[in-house]
C-alpha cells in the first residue's frame, strides 16, 4: 500500500514536471517563431530599402526583385544582418509569409517597370501594408505592420494600435531589444504579440531627415534646397538617435 502512494505522489510530480515543461517547450516556440518572422520581414525590407534604386530605374533587369530570385536575395539579406542560418521555412506560417512575398512583388510588377514614373512609391512600410492585407485573406491569423509612435506616423493605414503605443513607450524608456507578449489579444482573440524595435539608418534620412539629407537638394544652391522629400512629404529633422518605430507582428486565434 505505502509503495502504491509513493508511486502515486512520484508519477503526479512527474505529470506536472512533464506539463511544466511541455508548456514551456511550447512558449519557446511560440517567441522563436514570432521572433523568426519579425526578422525575415526585416531582411526583406532591408533589401527592399536598398535597392530603391533598382525598383525606380529605367530600362534594367528587375528579376531579383521577383520568384525564387527575390526569396534567395532576402535570405542572402537575413544571413548578412543577422549572421545565423535562415529560419527553417517548415513551419505553416514560415511558408506561407515567403509564398505572400513573392506574391506583393508580382502584383507590383507592372508598376517597377513602367519608366513613365520615376518614383514608385514602393518603400518598405507599403510592403508591409501590402503583405499583411494580402495575409489577413488568407486565413492564418498572422499579421505584420511596420509602424511607429502616433506623432511620427506617416501613413495612417499603419498607425499604431494601443498595445503597439504601449510597447513602444516600455522599448523607448528601457531601451528593450525586443517585446514580446504571450497573453495579449488582437480583435478579442488569444494572440501573441511582438515588437522588433528598428535603429534609424543612413537611408531613412533621405527622406525623414534634414534638408541636407535630401537626394533632391543634391548639387543644387542651399537657397534651392527644399524640405519636402520625393514621396511628397515633409521631412521631420530626425537623425540617427532618434526612434524609427518598428516592426509588430501578431499571431492569433483565427
Amino acid at each position: 500500500m505505502i509503495k502504491k502512494i509513493i508511486f502515486f505522489f512520484m508519477f503526479i510530480n512527474f505529470s506536472n514536471t512533464y506539463a511544466s515543461d511541455h508548456q514551456g517547450s511550447i512558449n519557446a516556440d511560440k517567441s522563436l517563431l514570432i521572433s523568426e518572422i519579425a526578422e525575415i520581414y526585416q531582411a526583406s525590407m532591408t533589401y527592399i530599402f536598398k535597392n530603391q534604386t533598382l525598383i525606380n530605374q529605367k530600362g534594367s533587369d528587375k528579376s531579383g526583385l521577383f520568384g525564387k530570385s527575390f526569396l534567395l536575395n532576402i535570405k542572402k539579406a537575413y544571413r548578412t544582418k543577422f549572421n545565423k542560418p535562415f529560419p527553417s521555412d517548415e513551419h505553416i506560417l514560415v511558408k506561407a509569409l515567403l509564398r505572400v512575398m513573392i506574391e506583393v512583388m508580382e502584383s507590383n510588377r507592372t508598376l517597377f517597370y513602367d519608366d513613365d514614373i520615376q518614383f514608385k512609391g514602393f518603400i518598405p512600410a507599403i510592403f508591409a501594408f501590402q503583405l499583411s492585407e494580402k495575409l489577413s485573406k488568407k486565413g492564418l491569423g498572422l499579421k505584420i505592420k511596420f509602424t511607429s509612435t502616433p506623432d511620427m506616423i506617416r501613413n495612417q493605414l499603419n498607425h499604431p494600435d494601443l498595445w503597439e503605443v504601449e510597447t513602444m513607450k516600455k522599448i523607448q524608456e528601457s531601451a528593450l531589444p525586443r517585446y514580446y507578449d504571450d497573453k495579449a489579444k488582437y480583435l478579442n482573440k488569444t494572440a501573441q504579440r511582438y515588437f522588433l524595435p528598428v535603429k534609424m539608418q543612413t537611408f531613412c534620412l533621405y527622406c525623414h531627415g534634414k534638408p541636407e539629407n535630401n537626394p533632391l537638394n543634391k548639387n543644387r544652391n542651399k537657397l534651392q534646397w527644399t524640405n519636402i522629400d520625393k514621396t511628397g512629404f515633409p521631412m521631420e529633422n530626425w537623425t540617427l538617435k532618434d526612434f524609427g518605430g518598428g516592426i509588430s507582428i501578431i499571431i492569433y486565434d483565427k
